[in-house]
């Protein structure tokens, strides 16, 4: 990934999670205001994945995870096809945050599955920016809890609790 466009995607990230903050803060019901700048931030979002990939979302929104890991490695040296993939989940991890607001708890609970099978597999396949996986490991396990993880990230999240030092 060209490194101006990363660092694009890399501040408006930083925008999608100070709005999430912010709307943590005030909390829940939204006015009318919050509503149309939660819709906007979401379209930031989705903006924001096609950037990442390079194609339509619906084009991307079709593939499986293992497809989606694959498009956005392909053409990249290893490093920078990981952080691409670190991208992609830190921007579904935001976006469940923004979705969770609006109600709509199985987008929330979609996004931060997926986001967590990216960041387990990426854990899983040195090297990698370790810090900033496990932080994100941590933060979605955090919000997902260990049941009702999909069979695929329940694997993972097995051989990613195996891997790591005691």
């Amino acid at each position: 990934m060209a490194g101006q466009q990363q660092d694009y995607i890399l501040r408006q990230i930083e925008l999608l999670g100070r709005f999430a903050a912010r709307l943590r803060r005030k909390g829940k019901p939204l006015d009318d205001k919050d509503r149309l700048e939660l819709n906007e931030t979401l379209l930031l979002a989705l903006h924001l994945q096609e950037q990442n990939f390079g194609m339509p979302a619906a084009k991307f929104l079709s593939l499986t995870a293992d497809e989606q890991v694959a498009a956005l490695r392909k053409g990249e040296s290893t490093a920078d096809g990981q952080a691409r993939c670190l991208v992609y989940a830190t921007i579904l991890k935001e976006t469940a945050v923004l979705y969770a607001f609006r109600d709509n708890e199985d987008l929330a609970l979609g996004a931060r599955q997926l986001a967590l099978y990216l960041a387990l597999s990426l854990a899983l396949e040195p090297p990698t920016d370790g810090r900033a996986v496990h932080a994100l490991i941590d933060e979605l396990r955090a919000d997902l809890g260990e049941a009702g993880l999909h069979a695929p990230t329940r694997e993972l999240l097995g051989q990613f609790e195996q891997s790591r030092p005691a």
